[in-house]
């Protein structure tokens, strides 16, 4: 059996993106999508960040448009990341590779 990976989240960026710029010379954008829980749901929290990466021209067209409380509608793949700090400390995290970003118009409730 064949697995799909695809995820559709929406939520608002927590931070403001970061661009990086790899070594080929093309241009990787990172941010943090908070998610809101359901309200009748148990949680110390009602939020949640998850990390998405955006390649390419994907993250150019949207970088300048993208700042702290945008809503936001992200399409991708999860994908799981270890490295290991300069201190020889092991980290995981689940990112978000993003294939599509749309911005969402939020409705006047007045």
């Amino acid at each position: 059996m064949t697995g799909i990976n695809r995820v559709i989240l929406s939520g608002r960026v927590a931070k403001s993106p970061k661009r990086f710029v790899r070594p080929d010379g093309s241009s990787v954008v990172q941010f943090p999508l908070e998610l809101n829980s359901r309200e009748d749901l148990p949680s110390k929290t009602n939020s949640h960040w998850i990390v998405v990466v955006a390649f390419g021209a994907l993250g150019d067209q949207e970088f300048d448009h993208l700042q702290s409380g945008t809503p936001l509608r992200v399409e991708g793949e999860l994908k799981q990341r270890h490295w290991q700090t300069p201190e020889g400390k092991r980290r995981t995290r689940v990112e978000i590779i993003a294939t599509d970003l749309r911005r969402i118009e939020e409705k006047d409730d007045t």
